[in-house]
């Protein structure tokens, strides 16, 4: 049959038969399309997607290829793709596969839902490689998704690692917090935020707001719009993900009890807790057993977690402040990676002991996924600190490895004078004070800084009768009489005396304590020293009240010379305060009063510092000597337990150094023409 010509004359050439044949087409055709574009989808569960169609793809991971989630991934998965569920917060610890979950509920919202999806990272190049590394494999190596994928056209922009688009009008694009324009002329109904505890989410001087809120906003336009927002805690104070957890339902995954059945969730525990992680050690020192206490009594063994993982479930503990926002809490023993063992969670614990100042606060933020309460000045009683004040039996007490001095120079037409303190280290950054002396007079007069120069030569007794010097002072040079403060370092700076001068620390920054280098002007030396995260080790000291690692001692008599160690003493030493400013940033606050005390104290541990810097010998000398047993980081400076204070650790001896052999003479050449002969 021809299809030219007019309507009329088409008409005119069917023949009895077309139209039966024609309707048997269309029909096929129809059911066609109710097999294909036209089919019914299958609505299916985060976790029922996962199963059937994630894949794990090549260097994303130790793995790769079909997803298999734990027990307690399932539930979380099925929340983050719930599109009655409008807010998810997770607090989450490291190895517990939160990044895998939530690649899997954007490649869900993509083929599932077809939706237009968000990623917020703190920072462009965080978005960048998330983009790169995260998105775009699972884009490439998941089958449903790689079909999706669009092909280049000529003169088409390809997609970029930040913003990809699907055939079926899905896209997904990731983008940095840290960048105003990142919350700009866009729409996205599923939204996720990434790491909201980080520097990138803080809003700035010119920020229009909260960045959470000014994301949210993206979603306004779609009446199902849906936010995950999920980050490792850090700081308890300005911590915006423990903040946000708290206002929802505070979901924990119960397990049942292999022993007796009962549902419970997992927790660290502690020393004060009857259930949780306990531990025992060898004698000399090394862990030899580790098993759970649960909350009904019996003792579990972690053979059993499998098992207890398989058979859990989600319980909301808290009533959320608003509706349906729901709340994951992630700690890394629940997870069933093989470096998530109990056995390597309590090795890394122990660990952390050894340097609290330093490793304590990574273990609860990575492993318990809890933010650190840092309990500063702002939290001390000076009237408890009072009950400290103890009986040395001599100048410096037996456990006092090396002595170091923090110096304060005030001017003023009232009362200038010279401040220094002068402070005892022992094992795991234990120390003493020794003694407060204050040296009145003008420090522009030479006498003065004469009196300086022969307190920090004089020496100190202990007990045996042994005489301790002071190994290394610090002196500001930022505030009063600078020249002079310069001058007296440069002429003692054999004996480390050293001018230092806080850092330019810019919203909140925490950088390291003592410079690689030092800073030089003029024949002048000098070092900038991170004077935030300074106060935070020291005042965070002041806190740990059992004697032990980091813990604070006083003499009831000081040494001939020193002022008083009383009331008006530690009022001073807890005077500087920790504050919260209105961008979310702690800073420490110089209070108007006298607060010398603590300011020498914090030079004091500079000095301290600046000693670990010169040498290893130092670093040894304070090194903690065993870990004890059992304790709970909760609660931050302190949670830190003590050390056997009967045993006396030895002192540090310098490193032994071999001789080295003579070298070998090198025979003496004669030139013979243009060969060159050695002698013989």
């Amino acid at each position: 049959m021809t299809h030219t010509g007019t309507a009329a004359e088409r008409i005119g050439r069917h023949r009895r038969g077309d139209y039966q044949r024609g309707r048997h087409s269309l029909r096929r055709h129809i059911r066609q399309l109710f097999d294909t574009a036209l089919r019914y989808r299958e609505r299916l569960s985060g976790s029922e997607w996962a199963d059937r169609y994630g894949v794990i793809p090549k260097g994303t991971g130790a793995e790769h290829g079909p997803v298999t989630l734990y027990g307690y991934q399932r539930g979380l998965v099925d929340a983050m793709c719930d599109p009655s569920i409008p807010l998810v917060t997770v607090l989450k610890a490291a190895r517990v596969g939160y990044t895998r979950c939530a690649t899997l509920a954007i490649g869900y919202h993509l083929h599932q839902e077809v939706a237009l999806c968000a990623v917020a990272q703190p920072t462009i190049p965080d978005a960048e490689d998330f983009g790169g590394s995260e998105i775009a494999p699972m884009l490439r190596e998941t089958p449903v998704l790689a079909r999706l994928q669009r092909p280049g056209r000529k003169g088409e922009k390809p997609d970029k690692a930040t913003f990809h688009q699907l055939a079926n009008g899905a896209l997904v694009r990731t983008v940095g917090a840290a960048s105003d324009d990142a919350f700009r002329r866009y729409s996205a109904r599923f939204q996720f935020a990434d790491e909201v505890d980080g520097d990138g989410w803080t809003p700035g001087a010119n920020t229009q707001g909260d960045k959470l809120t000014l994301f949210w906003t993206r979603g306004e336009t779609f009446w199902n719009r849906k936010q995950v927002r999920g980050s490792t805690p850090l700081i308890e104070e300005t911590s915006r993900i423990w903040k946000l957890w708290h206002q929802s339902d505070q979901r924990r995954y119960f397990v049942p009890c292999p022993q007796c059945g009962e549902m419970q969730y997992l927790d660290w525990g502690g020393p004060d807790q009857v259930h949780g992680l306990k531990w025992r050690l060898t004698e000399d020192g090394k862990l030899n057993d580790v098993w759970y206490v649960g909350t009904c009594g019996c003792i579990i063994e972690e053979r059993h977690k499998v098992w207890m993982d398989a058979q859990g479930e989600w319980r909301p503990t808290a009533t959320p402040r608003t509706p349906d926002h729901v709340g994951f809490h992630l700690w890394t023993g629940m997870s069933l990676n093989p470096n998530a063992a109990w056995r390597v969670i309590v090795q890394e614990w122990l660990d952390a002991l050894e340097d609290p100042a330093t490793l304590v606060q990574p273990f609860v933020n990575l492993r318990l996924g809890k933010p650190y309460k840092a309990v500063h000045g702002k939290a001390l009683d000076s009237h408890r600190l009072t009950e400290r004040l103890e009986d040395y039996g001599a100048e410096v007490p037996a456990r006092v490895r090396l002595l170091t001095a923090g110096t304060d120079v005030q001017a003023g037409v009232t009362h200038p004078r010279i401040e220094v303190a002068v402070y005892g280290w022992g094992a795991g950054s234990e120390c003493w004070l020794i003694g407060h002396w204050v040296i009145a007079g003008d420090p522009g007069q030479t006498a003065v800084w004469a009196e300086l120069d022969a307190l920090l030569r004089r020496g100190f007794q202990r007990a045996d009768g042994r005489t301790m010097r002071i190994e290394a002072t610090t002196i500001d040079s930022g505030g009063h009489h600078t020249a002079e403060t310069y001058q007296f370092a440069n002429e003692h700076r054999h004996r480390r005396v050293w001018a230092i001068k806080g850092r330019s620390e810019q919203k909140g920054e925490r950088g390291r304590i003592w410079p690689t280098k030092p800073s030089s002007k003029l024949g002048r030396v000098w070092y900038m020293i991170g004077g935030n995260a300074a106060r935070d080790w020291a005042y965070g000291s002041l806190a740990v009240e059992d004697p032990g690692p980091r813990h604070v001692h006083f003499p009831a008599l000081p040494p001939t010379g020193s002022r008083a160690i009383d009331d008006e003493f530690f009022t001073q030493l807890t005077r500087e305060r920790l504050s919260v400013n209105r961008h979310g940033y702690t800073e420490w606050i110089k209070p108007k009063g006298a607060h010398e005390a603590g300011v020498c104290f914090v030079y004091a541990y500079v000095a301290l510092c600046g000693l670990q810097a010169v040498s290893q010998r130092f670093v040894n000398a304070v090194k903690t000597d065993g870990a004890p047993a059992s304790s709970s980081p909760d609660a931050g400076a302190t949670g830190t337990p003590a050390t056997d204070p009967s045993q006396s650790p030895p002192q540090a001896q310098p490193p032994q150094t071999q001789p080295r052999p003579a070298p070998k003479p090198t025979p003496r050449r004669r030139r013979i023409g243009r060969r060159a002969i050695r002698g013989r």
